[in-house]
């Protein structure tokens, strides 16, 4: 069931990708995976459902349980491998399938022009951070509103769609795990500076 429900988001996004969200049918998309039209809405209740698919698909299975896991024990508050700690998690995301996040993001740049696409993003997006930032509270045993996990969250997205970025401008010359170091490795040099504040 997994294999084809991910077959099923990840067909219907490359389509969306190459001929946009109105440029194909239900029926077009199930002759691609090879299935029928009765199999696809057992699996979504319609197109748009397909495309965004589920959000654990896009995560390998006990990611999240070694996360919360990875904390050291006997810590009050924001543990010192919460930073390594997420970027392990977030490779891990990275290296699982990189051709699916390839295509996600082709999906993500034809975006401005689907007012469909568009809407369902700025709905998912807000909770998708919620989630992230629940997922943090949950580990550290700090309120979710903490300043440090907002930071993070930003941080590690910017570091993950510039990392795509590159990832399909240089035609994958290298892995995508190793093009998010760069821009990572970029960050923490420049987060490393000394920083003299106004009342220092």
């Amino acid at each position: 069931m997994l294999k084809t429900r991910l077959s099923i988001t990840r067909t219907a996004r490359a389509l969306t990708a190459e001929l946009g969200y109105n440029g194909f049918t239900i029926e077009q998309l199930c002759e691609q995976v090879g299935i029928s039209r009765r199999t696809f809405f057992n699996y979504f209740p319609g197109k748009l459902d397909a495309i965004f698919g589920h959000s654990s698909d896009d995560m390998p299975e006990g990611a999240l349980e070694r996360f919360i896991a990875a904390r050291p024990e006997g810590i009050t508050g924001i543990s010192p491998t919460l930073l390594a700690d997420t970027v392990a998690l977030v490779l891990e995301q990275l290296t699982f399938d990189e051709q699916a996040i390839v295509c996600t993001h082709g999906m993500f740049k034809v975006a401005h022009r689907e007012p469909e696409l568009l809407q369902r993003m700025m709905q998912m997006g807000p909770k998708k951070e919620q989630e992230f930032l629940d997922l943090l509270s949950q580990r550290e045993g700090v309120p979710a509103d903490h300043p440090m996990f907002h930071f993070l969250a930003h941080a590690m997205r910017f570091c993950c769609m510039k990392a795509i970025d590159n990832y399909v401008a240089n035609a994958g010359a290298k892995s995508l795990a190793d093009e998010f170091i760069t821009v990572l490795t970029a960050a923490k040099e420049l987060f490393s500076q000394p920083l003299f504040l106004p009342h220092d």
